[in-house]
């Protein structure tokens, strides 16, 4: 079964990194944990070992790209260990938000797409709030009729899953095949998304898979553009794959005219000491 290393990205907000750890625990899917904080100041260290995920601290914020390439390290460095006989092998990489609820199905969904499609990067539906600037690929609600309200409501974020796969169910036998598609897109929004070993080849160093001087905004726009679709690697969205995300927890809530500043490294880290992080 292969499996997978998903990397959740943090910086305070540890009541939703709770909620995102306790959809965890409910998972059937073969997948480790690695928690990247950025100098979290309230508990979410202490969180993190409470439910035994490991987590890699810094001795100061470094943002959210630094995060994204840690994890990244850490995937390159099991998947090579494995000629090694290391038995801990990743074949997939998740990078998420720590805003996210995952549902049982969803990284099952992502899987089969990249069996049955050579893409490098694949994405989940999520809701229109969630999906952010990417609504118009993203949003369960273009392809599915009648999930809403119900998919804005977090409380319902497993039984939206398994509304999709009896969708599925009910395609297979009908032989429409656009639902069970996998749809490449011009963009993707990063607060969670699969990618497989194709990715080294856009490698920028030895170390660093993500450019880093978007600090905190636009990296996976800058992703996208340089490295997949310049060599016509689109993302793909997986159309049975849902994950909600609470979205603005983790990034918009921590500065005022955050887009402005967010990239500008020395106005950053002067607003995060003003702001107690």
């Amino acid at each position: 079964m292969s499996k997978i290393l998903l990397v959740i990205t943090t910086y305070n907000q540890s009541e939703y990194t709770k909620l995102c750890f306790d959809s965890l625990k409910k998972l059937n899917d073969n997948f480790d944990v690695l928690v990247v904080d950025d100098y979290s100041t309230d508990n979410t260290v202490e969180l993190c070992n409470e439910y035994g995920y490991e987590v890699i601290t810094k001795s100061e914020g470094k943002g959210l790209t630094h995060s994204w390439n840690l994890g990244y390290q850490r995937f390159k460095k099991h998947w090579f260990y494995n000629s090694s006989g290391m038995d801990d092998q990743y074949e997939y990489l998740i990078i998420a938000n720590n805003d996210v609820l995952i549902p049982n199905g969803a990284m099952n969904q992502l899987l089969e797409s990249f069996y049955q499609w050579p893409y490098s990067l694949i994405v989940p539906l999520s809701t229109t709030y969630g999906a952010g600037s990417n609504a118009q690929f993203q949003s369960i609600e273009n392809y599915y009729q009648g999930m809403a309200p119900s998919c804005n409501d977090p409380k319902y974020y497993q039984e939206i899953q398994d509304k999709i796969l009896d969708v599925k169910e009910q395609t297979r036998k009908s032989n429409n095949l656009y639902m069970l598609d996998t749809a490449r897109m011009k963009m993707f929004n990063g607060f969670f998304f699969m990618m497989n070993k194709n990715i080294i080849q856009y490698e920028q160093n030895k170390t660093d898979l993500f450019k880093t001087d978007k600090i905190m905004t636009k990296n996976e726009d800058q992703f996208n553009w340089d490295c997949l679709i310049s060599n016509n690697d689109f993302p793909a969205l997986c159309k049975t794959s849902f994950v909600f995300h609470y979205k603005g927890v983790s990034t918009f809530d921590v500065f005022d005219n955050y887009t402005e500043i967010s990239n500008n490294v020395e106005e950053w880290k002067k607003q995060r000491e003003l702001r107690g992080g």
